[in-house]
């Protein structure tokens, strides 16, 4: 007798009780604010969308052809509004604190209750210029993810065309997994990509955190 999986609805629920019933969203570190999207936010969603299609088509394609003008970026905006009060992806806009430059996106997306884990998208302004001031708002967001949202794994996929971003993952401690082949269609084309693994257990992210507060006790 196969297992019966829950609609669509109990699975949302179970998803929105299980998780903590008050955190902050707000998160900084030393050179980045990372917090929700709001209204007033669509004209920078728009525009980093607009000067960086050529390199973030092969990956978003979806988010690229929903947004075309500056009423699709304030409904954009309005959705991942309403997906984070709903606890279905938590999606941080990346701003410097320095100019309040908004520099990129990040998400912890596609939750899965049962393990539980997230896989982690992200895309950021003038890429790879931009790598060290990612690097600071993926380790952030990491945080956040074994902290308050209690994961166990957090995962990442890469095509050939943003394997860049596989490299950055491993700085922050990722390991490449494996690697599907032909697993995904690119933008605009019948061509079939092979999709890189890349994951993150509590156990590597503890681990990490222990090795780093031995190096300070060394140091100091």
């Amino acid at each position: 007798m196969s297992e019966q999986k829950p609609d669509t609805l109990s699975l949302m629920s179970f998803l929105y009780n299980a998780l903590p019933e008050d955190f902050d969203e707000h998160l900084e570190t030393k050179n980045l604010l990372l917090r929700p999207y709001q209204d007033g936010d669509e004209r920078d969603f728009m525009r980093l969308l607009q000067e960086n299609m050529a390199y973030l088509s092969p990956a978003f394609p979806g988010r690229l052809s929903r947004v075309r003008v500056l009423d699709d970026a304030r409904s954009q905006v309005q959705q991942l509004r309403t997906d984070w009060d709903n606890r279905r992806t938590f999606e941080f806009g990346v701003w410097q604190k320095q100019d309040n430059h908004y520099i990129g996106d990040i998400a912890l997306k596609n939750l899965d209750r049962s393990v539980p884990k997230a896989e982690v998208g992200l895309y950021f302004d003038g890429w790879p210029a931009t790598r060290q001031l990612a690097q600071e708002a993926l380790d952030e967001v990491i945080r956040f993810a074994f902290g308050p949202l209690g994961l166990n794994k957090v995962y990442l996929r890469c095509t050939t065309a943003n394997e860049s971003y596989g490299s950055l993952a491993e700085s922050c401690g990722f390991m490449k997994e494996g690697v599907l082949r032909c697993d995904h269609r690119g933008a605009d084309s019948d061509e079939l990509l092979d999709l890189t693994y890349y994951g993150l257990t509590r156990q590597d992210f503890e681990s990490k955190q222990q090795q780093q507060a031995a190096n300070s006790t060394a140091v100091v």
